[in-house]
C-alpha cells in the first residue's frame, strides 16, 4: 500500500472534518480568482472604453460625473447644454470633429444615447471601430423629421432580445414613439455595446421637455481638436464660461485608475486575511487529526513504519486536501466570475471570466504550498509520537 493510498484512507475515516476543510479552501481560492478576473476585466473595460476625442464639453458641475455619464454610462445624468454650444463648436476653425451627445433613459437597463452618424465614421486617429453586424445605421434626421431609428449595441440586443425590424418604447407613456431597430453593431468591448443608438432629433420630439423648448438641449459635445496645441486653449475658453465646462477624458481616467488602485489595495488585505484563516483552518484540522490517531501512529510504527513515513503521511494528507480544494476553488471561481461579467455586461463592462493566464496556476501552487506548510507542525508532532507511551494500555 503506497503512501498515497493511506492518506487517502485517512481522509476517508474523517470524511465530514475533510470535506468542510475542503470547502474551506475552495471557498477562499474561489474568491481570489473571481475577484481577479472581475477586478481585470473592470480596469480593461475603463482602457478599452474611453474616448478618442480631446475634450467632453458639457454643463457646469462634477467633471467626473460628466465623463462617467457620457463615456462609460456609468454616473447618473448631468445639466443639458444648448444646441447651440455643439453648433459654436462645429464651426470653429480649430475643432476637427464635434459629436454632439443627448443621454437619455434606458430600455431594460441599456442607456439611450442620442447622437450622429459621425459618432461611428471610422476616423484615421480612432482606436475603436465601429461596425455592423447586421443591418444599417440609423439617418441622420432633419429636424422636424425624426425618423425614430434606432442602432442597438451587440450586448444590448443580446440581453433584451432585440433584432433588425423591431419596434420597441419604454413605459406606456412612451407608446406614441417606438423606435424602431434597423441595426445591430458588432461587439467593440466597450459600454457602447450595453447602449440604444438614435438621432438627436428622434431624441428631442420624444422628449417631452425638449419639445417645447425654442433652444433645443443635449448631454455634452465630443470635441477632437485639429491641432494637440489648441486643446489648452479650447479647454480655458470652454471652462470660463458661465454655462459649459471642458474636460479632459485622459484625466478622469487617471483619477478612476487611482481609486481602482485603491480599492485593489483593500482587496489584496481582504485576501491575505481569507489566505490567513484557510491556512489556520488547515493547521486545526491536521492538529486535531494528529492529536486524535496518537494510538494508531503508534501502532504503525511498532508494525515498523518509519517516523519519516509518519511524516510524509500527515503532509500528504494536507496535500491532498489542499489539491483537491484548490482544484474545486478554481472551477467555482470561474463560475462566479461569469455570473459577475453578466451582470457587469448591463452596465457595459466587459469580462471574459474564463481567461487562463499565470493568474490559476500561481494560485492553485500557492494553495497546496499553504495547505502543506499548514501541516508541517501536526506532520512533526506525529512524527515525535511516543511509542511505548500510546501503546501503554487504556485505564
Amino acid at each position: 500500500m503506497t503512501h498515497l493510498t493511506v492518506a487517502m484512507r485517512y481522509l476517508e475515516g474523517r470524511a465530514v472534518a475533510s470535506v468542510l476543510t475542503a470547502v474551506s479552501i475552495a471557498l477562499g481560492v474561489a474568491l481570489v480568482i473571481a475577484t481577479s478576473l472581475l477586478s481585470r476585466g473592470i480596469k480593461q473595460s475603463f482602457v478599452e472604453g474611453t474616448t478618442d476625442y480631446g475634450l467632453v464639453v458639457g454643463a457646469k458641475g462634477s467633471p467626473t460625473q460628466l465623463v462617467l455619464n457620457v463615456v462609460f454610462r456609468l454616473a447618473s445624468p448631468t445639466p443639458n447644454i444648448l444646441f447651440g454650444t455643439y453648433e459654436t463648436l462645429r464651426d470653429d476653425a480649430r475643432v476637427d470633429v464635434a459629436v454632439p451627445v443627448a443621454m437619455g433613459d434606458a430600455f431594460h437597463g441599456f442607456r439611450y444615447v442620442a447622437t450622429t452618424r459621425d459618432y461611428f465614421a471610422a476616423f484615421p486617429w480612432r482606436r475603436k471601430t465601429f461596425t455592423v453586424a447586421t443591418g444599417r445605421l440609423f439617418r441622420d434626421d432633419a429636424l422636424d423629421d425624426p425618423g425614430y431609428e434606432a442602432v442597438v449595441g451587440a450586448d444590448a440586443a443580446r440581453v433584451a432580445g432585440l433584432k433588425v425590424g423591431d419596434r420597441f418604447y419604454e413605459g406606456e407613456e412612451m407608446a406614441e414613439y417606438p423606435l424602431t431597430v434597423v441595426g445591430i453593431l458588432r461587439a467593440t468591448r466597450s459600454p457602447d455595446d450595453a447602449a440604444i443608438f438614435f438621432s438627436v432629433p428622434s431624441y428631442w420630439a420624444m422628449n417631452e421637455i425638449a419639445r417645447k423648448m425654442p433652444q433645443k438641449p443635449l448631454t455634452a459635445v465630443l470635441v477632437r481638436a485639429k491641432k494637440m496645441s489648441d486643446l489648452p486653449a479650447l479647454h480655458r475658453e470652454l471652462n470660463v464660461s458661465a454655462d459649459t465646462q471642458a474636460v479632459f477624458p485622459s484625466a478622469i481616467l487617471l483619477t478612476i485608475f487611482n481609486l481602482l488602485g485603491l480599492a485593489d489595495q483593500v482587496l489584496r488585505i481582504v485576501l491575505a486575511i481569507v489566505a490567513v484563516v484557510v491556512l489556520l483552518y488547515v493547521f486545526l484540522s491536521m492538529w486535531s487529526a494528529t492529536l486524535a490517531r496518537r494510538r494508531e501512529i503508534a501502532t504503525m510504527r511498532a508494525l515498523g513504519a518509519s517516523r519519516v513515513t509518519i511524516l510524509m503521511l500527515v503532509l500528504l494528507e494536507s496535500c491532498a486536501i489542499s489539491f483537491i480544494g484548490g482544484a474545486v476553488g478554481v472551477v467555482v471561481g470561474h463560475a462566479v466570475a461569469y455570473v459577475g461579467a453578466h451582470l457587469l455586461a448591463g452596465r457595459g463592462f466587459v469580462t471574459d471570466p474564463f481567461a487562463i493566464g499565470a493568474l490559476q496556476p500561481a494560485v492553485f501552487a500557492g494553495v497546496v504550498l499553504l495547505g502543506v506548510a499548514a501541516a508541517l507542525v501536526p506532520a512533526v508532532l506525529a512524527y515525535r509520537t511516543d511509542v511505548a507511551e500510546h501503546l501503554a494500555p487504556l485505564s
